[in-house]
């Protein structure tokens, strides 16, 4: 199952940078250079079978060549450029993060009604498409490649539906589903559903993930309210 997917991903990203339509490509100029050379050769007095045996060879050597430089570059109408690696795509339909570090310092996306709600728990991409991020994790979270997930990091290395953040109880916690590459929760490989904690790592792969516990002032100001209200409580039935 994991060498599906990972198979899978490994020839998405050959059609992503045209590799295979190069190496098509550079199989056909070779066919036709050798057609070439057989009209061509007796022409002009040499042994076409000599000729082309050394082409034959020459092309051979030089198919790994083509491959590599397909994997790494691209032909485009400003000429030869470097093909870039997987990157947020505009498409996304990710939830709106709580803050963005990728430009001008810290913006907040919390909008005009909102700021009233408690941001418990926060999830920070510091690597990968997503880096610079934060999310708040309110509801159950879907991590994956695909684009229908609510966290979607386009990478090779994320399955299509990874890994799923759910708060319960106050707690948050992760649950791999499956994954090929797995879920690392501080440098120790996650299986089925676990309980984290504040600054906690989470790496897929080489997708690195920070949590935080926001513990704010209204949160803790309406446990000491409810505790205090339990007691007040209990004291007056002990007293009648």
């Amino acid at each position: 199952m994991d060498d599906t997917k990972s198979t899978g991903s490994f020839f998405s990203e050959l059609r992503r940078r045209k590799v295979i339509r190069t190496c098509l490509l550079y199989i056909l100029v070779c066919w036709g250079g050798l057609q070439v050379l057989d009209i061509v050769a007796p022409a002009l007095g040499y042994d076409a079978d000599l000729l082309s045996r050394y082409f034959l060879y020459i092309a051979v050597l030089g198919f790994p060549v083509n491959f590599a430089l397909a994997w790494f570059y691209q032909i485009s109408t400003s000429g030869i450029v470097r093909t870039q690696s997987f990157v947020e795509r505009r498409v996304l339909d990710n939830i709106a993060p709580v803050t963005d570090k990728r430009r001008h310092g810290v913006s907040t996306f919390l909008r005009k009604g909102e700021e009233g709600n408690e941001v418990h728990w926060v999830v920070s991409a510091e690597t990968g498409p997503l880096s610079g991020l934060s999310y708040a994790i309110q509801e159950p979270i879907l991590l994956g490649r695909a684009l229908e997930c609510d966290l979607a990091v386009v990478s090779p290395h994320i399955s299509r539906q990874h890994a799923k953040l759910e708060v319960i109880d106050g707690h948050l916690h992760i649950e791999d589903l499956g994954s090929s590459n797995g879920t690392m929760i501080n440098g120790k490989r996650a299986s089925g559903q676990h309980q984290l904690r504040h600054d906690d790592e989470l790496r897929f792969h080489d997708i690195i993930f920070r949590v935080t516990e926001n513990l704010s002032r209204p949160h803790s100001e309406r446990q000491a309210s409810d505790q205090t209200t339990f007691i007040q409580a209990a004291e007056l039935e002990k007293h009648n």
